[in-house]
Order: structure tokens, then sequence, then C-alpha cells
């Protein structure tokens, strides 16, 4: 099986004349970016490229040779043997019928059995399903963009059928860089954890292992929404809600949209912003993992972000019995964001997430 998959991906890929390849210096790349984007979140917030497509106006999903065209430009071709998409950049991938994700240079990735949902830089998404039958493994590919989806391949075979926007229960990955760079991507809360992967050999160092991307608006909805919770007279107390409803009025330009965070320390997960404020995430203890807002190098937060279940923003306690009460008051709720990304339970996939982020303490 190992060797007809094999002949059938060469098939699928034309015969092209090697490039020549340039010797680049490796890129140091940042753990962690902001992105100030609601929901759907476009890959471009991610810092890892265009996916592929350029910036010219976007067309309409359409019908094509083979399959489909995406808005962007992408072409999805279906056939027995597994799909194959061509990126505006040239860069082509194949979904073969034995899970695996192959690239023309030999790179692959897999293989994910029952098939997988690929989000392309353009905003739409192709869904492709595998069959456990060993004679049509291919069973139906879904392109949508938007409230428009596109199916052709149905069943088993090739067909033009025009469906509806569904829920998706496998495994999403996005397509990054000029669309062969191929990331899982997972959010708890707020914070977006993409794992490599996939990529090209030569660019291998242009694609960071892993990153983190937090979706500020929801952090600076939280916080401005604080002060009204807390309405206590302590003088103490009043002096730490002032401090918060300042950083939420300057939250622009402390959390600006696309910035590259530089690390802290290096022995924690800690990160320098703008105004002389740091960005630490913690894995252990209580409500882990959870987003702690300091004051410099403070050694007690101002607010804390709680990530799991239900993500929420705490007030660090100011009183003497900080190490007791960790949190003073109610927290409040966070608006809910990347609904489409967030971890799922029977996936396992908040487990797959924190091992990732685990890979930055190194």
């Amino acid at each position: 099986m190992g060797t007809l998959v094999s002949l059938c991906v060469l098939s699928l890929f034309a015969p092209q004349s090697p490039a020549a390849k340039a010797v680049r210096p490796p890129v140091l790349h940042p753990d962690v970016v902001l992105a100030a984007a609601a929901d759907p979140v476009p890959l471009a917030e991610f810092g890892l490229g265009s996916g592929g497509f350029d910036t010219a106006d976007p067309g309409f999903l359409r019908w094509s040779k083979d399959g489909c065209t995406t808005p962007g430009g992408a072409r999805i071709e279906c056939q027995s043997v597994g799909v194959k998409l061509t990126f505006p950049s040239g860069r082509e991938l194949l979904v073969a019928t034995d899970g695996g994700v192959h690239l023309r240079s030999g790179e692959r990735a897999g293989p994910f059995p029952a098939g997988l949902e690929l989000r392309l830089g353009d905003g739409s998404t192709v869904r492709i399903t595998l069959s456990q039958s060993t004679r049509e493994r291919l069973r139906d590919v879904q392109v949508t963009s938007g409230d428009r989806v596109l199916q052709p391949w149905r069943r088993g075979e090739a067909t033009t059928w025009i469906e509806r926007p569904s829920p998706w229960a496998g495994l999403r990955f996005c397509c990054c860089g000029d669309g062969g760079d191929l990331y899982r991507a997972i959010a708890l809360g707020p914070l977006v954890v993409l794992d490599r992967t996939l990529v090209a050999a030569d660019r291998a160092d242009h694609a960071p292992g892993q990153r983190l991307v937090v979706l500020t608006a929801p952090l600076l909805q939280s916080l401005a929404g604080l002060p009204r919770q807390q309405q206590k007279p302590d003088p103490v107390l009043r002096h730490m809600v002032t401090a918060v409803a300042a950083i939420a009025d300057r939250g622009d330009a402390i959390f600006p949209a696309g910035a590259a965070l530089s690390r802290a320390d290096q022995d924690t997960l800690r990160w320098l912003l703008r105004g002389g404020y740091e960005l630490q995430l913690d894995l252990d203890g209580p409500m882990a993992p959870r987003l702690s807002l300091f004051a410099g190098d403070s050694p007690r937060p101002i607010v804390e972000w709680t990530l799991q279940g239900n993500p929420a923003l705490f007030l660090g306690n100011p009183g003497d019995d900080a190490h007791e009460k960790r949190w003073h008051g109610n927290g409040v709720r966070l608006p809910r964001i990347a609904a489409d990304l967030q971890a799922r339970d029977v996936l396992f996939e908040r487990g797959y997430a924190l091992r990732v982020i685990a890979r930055l303490r190194r």
C-alpha cells in the first residue's frame, strides 16, 4: 500500500526543473505575537506569512477543473488518489489517500487516517474526509468560503454538489508561509497555540517550530470591565483599580497589534510589553494555565487571566493575605473569541497545546 501511495503522489506532482538553493543565515523567531483581530481570526495575524496569497482583491469560490478555486486563487483538484492544493505562490500540497500530507520536495506529515481540515490564508477551508474502506479511501472533500460550501468530491466520486456550512470534529491545520508551512492550531481562550507540523527543508529556518498568538481584544475588554466590579473604598484596592483602568485606557499602546514580544527572563515564560509592563504565562498552580500582567519586575501580578474552562480576568489580591488568597473579588468573564479553534476534550487538545507551550521553556 505504501509503495502504491508513493507512486500516486509522484503522478500528481508533475516534473519540475530543480532550482538553485541559496544559503541563508538562520532567523530568530519571537515566541509570542499580539493580534487585535476579531472572529474569524485571519491567518495573517499569526505573523507567519500570507499563506501563499498576494494582496490583490479576492474573487469568489468557484468551480474549476477537477475541483474548485478559492477566492484568493488556490486551486483544489480532487482525484481518487488524493487532493492537490496549488497556491498562488506556486507551492503545492498533496493530501494522499493514506492520510499523509506531502510537499513536492519530498517532506511529509501524518498520516491522519480520518482526514483533516486545512485553513487557508484567504479565509477559506478545505475539509478532507477519508474512509476506512480500502477501495475508496477518499470519501468527501468540502471547500468553504463564508457561507458558500462546494463539494467537489462526495461519497467516493467527483461531483459538483453544493452544501451548507457544518461543524468539523476532526483535526485542524493552518497553511501558513507560502502555503506549505503547516501548523496545528489550538486556542486556549484568547491564546492560540501553533505547532509546526510540516515545512519544506528550504524554509525550515524561516518557520518557527511553535508560536503563541495572544488575541488582545478580549483581554482589553475585560480590563475595561473590571473596575465596575471593584467598588470597595479600601485605599490600597482603589489604587490597584485605578491602575487597571489606566492600563485599559492605554491598552492599544501597551498591547500594540502585530507586536512581537521579547523574552524578559530565560528561566520563565515572561515577555516584555510596552510602558514597562510584562506578561507571564504560567503552566502550574491554581487555575493554570494563566496569563499574568506585571508592572515591571514586581513579584505580584496586577491582574491574571485564567485560560481554562470559561476564561476570566481576576484582580490580584493587594492584601497581606495574598499568600492565602490569590485574587480579590469576582472575576470578569472574557468574551468568546476564536470559537472555531478552541481546544476540544474529545481530541485531548488541551494537553497537546500545553505540551507545545512547555517546549518554550527549553
